[in-house]
C-alpha cells in the first residue's frame, strides 16, 4: 500500500510538469518592461503581420462633424467620470506544455503567443492562437487599478472600468469589497482589450455647440493594439457619447491643453506618422486575413496642419522628446497644466545636468513658458515638482539605468476634481503618505504646488521600467453641463502704482448662461471672505478688488471666483478654493511703474472666436461603427458549447428572436475557415449541432456574425 502511493505522487508529479506553468512575478515584470511596456510603437515594423494590399485612401472627406465651434477643457476643470480597466493576464486557450507561456491580445479572441526562456531571461515569440482572459486581483501590481477605482470616486467622479466580459464586473465589485475600497459609483464598459495604457488609446474629449455636447476625438493608437484603440467606440456604444475618428497616429499622454485652443505636444508624433502603417485590421473570420490598414505617410507639415485643425486651432507647438523616458517621447512624464495661465514642470536636479534629457528639459521649459496665454502674456511656472529617486534614496548611475529600470516621474499624475491621483515610490502608511523619508519630502513639496488638492497616494514602483505610470493608465470623461471660467489671474509680486483699485475680470460661460458671478478676497492669515459681485457684460465679468487701507506698503492677498449659472451649478476658479487653493499675489504702490501684465483692464464681451474654434473638417470622420451595445446584446443570446471538450457532436442553445440573419464560421487554431454555414431563420430558440467527428482534434473558434456584430465561442474536439 505504501509503495502503491508513492508511484501514484511520482505520476501525477510527471504529469503537472508537462503542463504549461504560472510565470513567477519576476517574469511578468520583464513582460511589463518589454512586450507589455507602454510604447510599441515601432513593432510593426518587426512584425510579420503585413502591410495590406489595399492602397490608402487619397483623401479623407469630412462626414457629419460637429457645425458648432469645439473647445477642449483642461485637464484640471470638471469630470464626471475616469476610464480605467484591471489589469488581465492573457494566456493560450489552451495548455502549450511545459515552461511558462503567455498571451499578447491582437484582435478579439486571437493573440501572439510567447514563451519564456528562462537561459537568456526574455519572452520569445511562438506563433498565434486564441486566448484567454484573467483578472489579476492578488498581485502587488493587479491591485493598484482597484486602488485608482477607489481614489476615482473619492474624487466625486464615476470610475468606468472596462472588462473583457460581463461576468468580471462581478469579480471587480468583489475585489473592491475585499480590499475595503470603493464600489458604489462604478460602472461598467465591457469589451475586449489589449493592455492598460488608457490615457494613450482613450478619447481626447471635447465640447462643441451652444449646448455644449460632449464629444470624443478619436485619434489611431499605436499599430497592434487594434483592441485598445477601439475603445472610444465601446464609450460611444454603450455610453452615448459621439465619436469622432482621425487616422492621425498620436496617444493621449502626448497632449497638453489650456482649455483654450492651445496643444502641447513632442516631436515624437513625427515618426509615428512618417510610415504606410496603421492599425491592424481582419474581416472577423478568417485569421489569414490580419493585417495593418495601410495609411498615407504624413511630413512634419502635415502632421503639425493636422494637429492645428483638430485640436490646437489657436497655437500649436511641437518641442523635442526626451530620449530616456522609457522610450514614449511622451510629454506628461515631465510636464503638465495647472489652469490656463500656466504649466507644473518636473525638474531635474543639477548632478544630473549631463544628461541629454536635463539640457532639453530645460528649453522645453523656456520654451513653453515663452508662449503665449489666451491673454496675450506668456504662460509661466506655476511651480514645480522634484525628482524622483531610487528606493534607498540614492541617485541614479546614468539615463540609461533610469530609463531601462526606471522611468519615475511624479508629474504622471491624474487630476479627479479636487483630487489628484499622485505617484510615490515607497509603500503607502495609514496617514495615506508614502513611509521612505525622501518619498514623503518630495510628496510635501507636491502638495505646494498644488494648493489646495487632495492627494491620494499609489505606490507605483511595479510600473518601474515600463514608461509611465498613473495619468498613462487613466482618462477623464469632462463634466456634462460645465461652468467654464477662463481668468487671466493675478500672482506672486506685483507693482500697482497709484491705483486705488486692483481690477479683476473673467470669461464665464455655461450652456444656460450666468445667473451670478464674484470675488471672494481676503489678506493673507485673515478669517472673513469678502465679497466683491461682478458685473456682466455678455460673457465677461469684471470688478475692482478694492485696495487694504493700513499703513504698511505691502500686502499679500489671496482671492478666488464663484460662478453660478441659471440652471443652479456653481463652480469655482480654481476648483480647490473650497479646501484652500486659492490664487494668491503680494501687491506694493510705485508711483513711478504699473505692473499692466498682471491685470485685464479690458471689460467687453469676449467674442466667442477668441475662445471657441472651427472643427478640422478635413482630418477626421464620424464614428458609423455597428459593432457595440448590439454586440454585447448579442452576445447574451449565445450559450456555450456542450459537451466540450467535444468528441462526436457538440450542441449550443441560441435565441434566434432578435431576428437577425447569422452565417457561421469555424476557424482552426492556425486561423484556417473549415466551414463557412448559415444559421436556420426560424426567430426562436434553437439547439445548433456540430458533428465534431467529422474536425481534426484540437481547439476551434466558432464565428456567429450578422450585420449587428459578430459572436465567438471556443470548441474543443478530442
Amino acid at each position: 500500500m505504501k509503495k502503491t502511493l508513492i508511484l501514484l505522487a511520482a505520476t501525477t508529479l510527471a504529469v503537472s510538469n508537462l503542463v504549461a506553468q504560472e510565470p513567477t512575478d519576476e517574469m511578468k515584470r520583464i513582460w511589463r518592461q518589454t512586450v507589455g511596456k507602454r510604447d510599441i510603437s515601432q513593432r510593426h515594423l518587426q512584425s510579420n503581420i503585413a502591410l495590406s494590399n489595399i492602397p490608402a485612401p487619397k483623401s479623407q472627406a469630412a462626414k457629419d462633424l460637429p457645425t458648432g465651434r469645439v473647445w477642449f477643457p483642461g485637464e484640471w476643470e470638471e469630470v464626471q467620470a475616469i476610464v480605467v480597466t484591471p489589469y488581465y493576464d492573457y494566456s493560450p486557450a489552451e495548455s502549450q506544455g511545459l515552461g511558462y507561456w503567455t498571451a499578447d491580445p491582437l484582435v478579439s479572441g486571437w493573440a501572439a503567443y510567447y514563451k519564456y526562456n528562462e537561459t537568456r531571461q526574455e519572452w520569445e515569440d511562438q506563433g498565434m492562437g486564441p486566448y484567454k482572459s484573467t483578472m489579476d486581483t492578488r498581485s502587488t501590481f493587479g491591485k493598484i487599478f482597484f486602488y485608482l477605482m477607489d481614489a476615482i470616486q473619492q474624487g466625486g467622479a464615476e470610475a468606468w472600468v472596462r472588462v473583457e466580459k460581463e461576468s468580471d464586473t462581478a469579480t471587480v465589485r468583489s475585489t473592491l469589497t475585499r480590499l475595503n475600497l470603493r464600489s458604489d459609483n462604478v460602472k461598467f464598459l465591457i469589451g475586449p482589450g489589449n493592455s492598460f495604457w488608457y490615457r494613450d488609446c482613450g478619447p481626447i474629449c471635447f465640447y462643441h455647440g451652444e449646448q455644449d455636447e460632449l464629444a470624443m476625438l478619436d485619434f489611431t493608437y499605436y499599430p497592434g493594439r487594434a483592441l485598445d484603440d477601439s475603445l472610444p467606440s465601446i464609450i460611444r456604444w454603450q455610453k452615448g457619447i459621439a465619436n469622432y475618428q482621425t487616422d492621425i497616429e498620436w496617444e493621449g499622454g502626448n497632449c497638453l491643453v489650456d482649455g483654450a485652443g492651445m496643444v502641447a505636444t513632442s516631436d515624437h508624433i513625427y515618426s509615428a506618422n512618417g510610415d504606410r502603417y496603421g492599425q491592424i485590421i481582419w474581416d472577423g473570420q478568417d485569421i489569414n486575413t490580419l493585417n495593418y490598414k495601410q495609411v498615407n505617410p504624413l511630413n512634419q507639415n502635415q502632421v503639425q496642419q493636422a494637429l492645428a485643425q483638430l485640436i490646437g486651432q489657436r497655437s500649436t507647438y511641437i518641442i523635442p522628446a526626451y530620449r530616456y523616458d522609457g522610450g514614449t517621447g511622451h510629454i506628461d512624464l515631465y510636464a503638465d497644466m495647472w489652469d490656463e495661465n500656466g504649466f507644473v514642470f518636473s525638474v531635474m536636479p543639477d548632478n544630473y545636468s549631463n544628461w541629454a534629457d536635463y539640457r532639453t528639459g530645460s528649453q522645453n521649459i523656456d520654451d513653453l513658458t515663452s508662449y503665449s496665454t489666451v491673454f496675450d502674456r506668456p504662460y509661466y511656472t506655476m511651480g514645480t515638482l522634484p525628482f524622483p529617486s531610487k528606493d534607498d534614496g540614492s541617485n541614479f548611475a546614468n539615463q540609461r539605468e533610469y530609463d531601462s529600470y526606471y522611468t519615475r516621474t511624479y508629474s504622471n499624475h491624474t487630476f479627479v476634481n479636487n483630487l489628484i491621483i499622485q505617484p510615490c515610490f515607497s509603500p503607502v502608511g495609514a496617514d495615506g503618505m508614502p513611509t521612505a523619508e525622501w518619498d514623503r519630502a518630495n510628496i510635501e513639496k507636491i502638495k505646494q504646488a498644488y494648493p489646495g488638492y487632495t492627494l491620494y497616494c499609489v505606490d507605483v514602483r511595479e510600473f518601474d521600467g515600463s514608461g509611465g505610470a498613473i495619468h498613462c493608465v487613466t482618462k477623464q470623461i469632462p463634466a456634462d453641463n460645465p461652468v467654464r471660467i477662463l481668468h487671466k489671474n493675478i500672482h506672486d509680486t506685483v507693482n500697482i502704482g497709484e491705483m486705488s483699485a486692483i481690477p479683476v475680470s473673467a470669461v464665464i460661460t455655461n450652456r444656460s448662461g450666468i445667473a451670478h458671478a464674484e470675488v471672494m478676497w481676503r489678506e493673507v492669515g485673515g478669517t472673513e471672505w469678502n465679497t466683491l459681485p461682478l458685473t456682466a457684460n455678455g460673457n465677461r465679468f469684471s470688478g475692482e478688488m478694492p485696495l487694504i487701507v493700513s499703513a504698511i506698503p505691502q500686502h499679500s492677498v489671496e482671492y478666488y471666483i464663484s460662478a453660478t449659472s441659471n440652471n443652479g451649478k456653481t463652480i469655482t476658479k480654481p476648483m480647490t478654493a473650497s479646501q484652500g487653493g486659492y490664487y494668491t499675489f503680494t501687491y506694493y504702490t510705485d508711483s513711478t511703474a504699473i505692473d499692466s501684465s498682471m491685470f485685464d483692464f479690458e471689460t467687453a464681451a469676449r467674442p466667442a472666436e477668441s475662445i471657441t474654434f472651427p472643427f478640422g473638417t478635413s482630418w477626421a470622420t464620424e464614428d458609423n461603427s455597428t459593432q457595440g451595445i448590439e454586440a454585447v446584446e448579442m452576445n447574451k443570446h449565445f450559450g456555450q458549447f456542450y459537451p466540450n471538450p467535444a468528441t462526436e457532436q457538440a450542441h449550443i442553445n441560441i435565441d434566434l428572436t432578435d431576428g437577425e440573419r447569422y452565417s457561421v464560421s469555424i476557424i482552426d487554431a492556425t486561423g484556417r475557415t473549415v466551414y463557412n454555414g448559415q444559421l436556420p431563420i426560424v426567430g426562436g430558440q434553437i439547439v445548433y449541432t456540430i458533428n465534431a467527428n467529422r474536425l481534426a482534434t484540437g481547439t476551434y473558434h466558432v464565428v456567429f456574425s450578422s450585420k449587428a456584430g459578430q459572436v465567438s465561442r471556443r470548441l474543443i474536439v478530442k
